[in-house]
């Protein structure tokens, strides 16, 4: 069989091409996010919950790809009882994606609850030391992924003094939020 050789040419030039446009785009797709797209920043809060006087808020900061920091708080009223909470977090990024994907981490902080309207009491007020553990999940949503949603679930433990003797008691935690990263 005989080959003009532009036809040739021709068909090696078009396959060069092809080859050419396939792994870039190929590696795009392949352990990145959204062209490479990488946030260190995020702050977020419950919507929801303010509508019911709860608020809440967080800022997550990256510092590599694995671990980041954060501040969280928690304030509320109901009726008289008062409930403030600060909480730094650490988390671990096992997919090296920080501020995004699953996460698990620690938490160190202080409560403060308060009941004003003890009528067989004082005033009643307890100031507490917290340690805590948590699972977190945080899509980016989005063309430019900017928007955040995080969810998580966790525990923390209350240590306080009570009558001169330490006592401690565990809580359950949720976090339900929308946010912006950057």
């Amino acid at each position: 069989m005989n080959h003009h050789p532009v036809v040739s040419f021709l068909s090696a030039a078009v396959l060069a091409v092809v080859a050419g446009i396939a792994t870039p785009a190929g590696a795009q797709s392949a352990g990145s996010d959204q062209a490479g797209i990488v946030r260190t920043n995020l702050i977020s809060t419950n919507p929801i919950a303010i509508i019911f006087e709860w608020y809440s808020g967080e800022f997550e900061h990256a510092i590599n790809s694995t671990f980041s920091l954060a501040v969280a708080g928690t304030r509320f009223d109901f009726d008289e009882f008062n409930y403030t909470a600060v909480d730094g977090i650490a988390r671990y990024y096992p997919s090296a994606r920080a501020i995004r994907g699953f996460s698990i981490g620690g938490s160190v902080g202080a409560i403060r609850a308060a009941d004003d309207n003890c009528t067989s009491c004082e005033d009643v007020e307890e100031n507490a030391f917290t340690i805590g553990i948590r699972g977190d999940y945080i899509w980016l949503l989005g063309r430019d992924q900017h928007f955040a949603v995080a969810a998580g679930v966790g525990a923390k433990r209350l240590f306080y003094s009570e009558d001169n003797n330490t006592g401690s008691t565990a809580l359950p935690i949720g976090r339900l939020s929308i946010g912006y990263a950057w």
